[in-house]
């Protein structure tokens, strides 16, 4: 199953960190989200996906290369998330390549009432720019990923 990244990791340090390597061009292709908008969520510099009608996100979609990396997904994600198979758009070079029409991915949403998004749009430049640095130095405290071996 490929997965949809919408949030932090859409940046490639962040994947390298979470997953232990860094994905390779096929492993990674643009896609949108159809009826979901991407908002902060409240007091957190990430983001979560609310739903809303003729709402788009953009994102990439996440092919799996080793058997650990769905473990290491949902570590990452935690409790605050869950994963639902939801229709994608591909978009970008590939969709024009393969002229498929829409996938579907595994998306994380969130698990419930515990994680509110603001009502701060999220947008991954601006988080390169006033987060990233901090949120990476609290995920290399928190210890590696779980991998498939273990």
């Amino acid at each position: 199953m490929v997965y949809f990244f919408y949030g932090t990791l859409c940046d490639a340090d962040v994947q390298r960190l979470i997953l232990g390597y860094r994905p390779g061009p096929r492993q990674l292709s643009p896609a949108c989200l159809p009826g979901f908008r991407r908002k902060r969520a409240r007091g957190r510099s990430y983001p979560v996906l609310v739903r809303a009608p003729g709402g788009r996100v953009d994102g990439l979609l996440f092919r799996p290369a080793r058997a650990g990396d769905a473990l290491r997904l949902a570590a990452y994600e935690g409790p605050e998330y869950l994963t639902r198979a939801l229709p994608v758009c591909r978009s970008g070079r590939s969709a024009a390549l393969t002229r498929t029409g829409p996938a579907r991915a595994r998306v994380f949403l969130p698990a419930g009432s515990g994680l509110p998004a603001s009502f701060d749009d999220w947008q991954l430049p601006r988080w390169q720019r006033r987060d990233k640095i901090a949120f990476l130095r609290s995920l290399q405290h928190q210890g590696p990923m779980p991998c498939a071996s273990r």
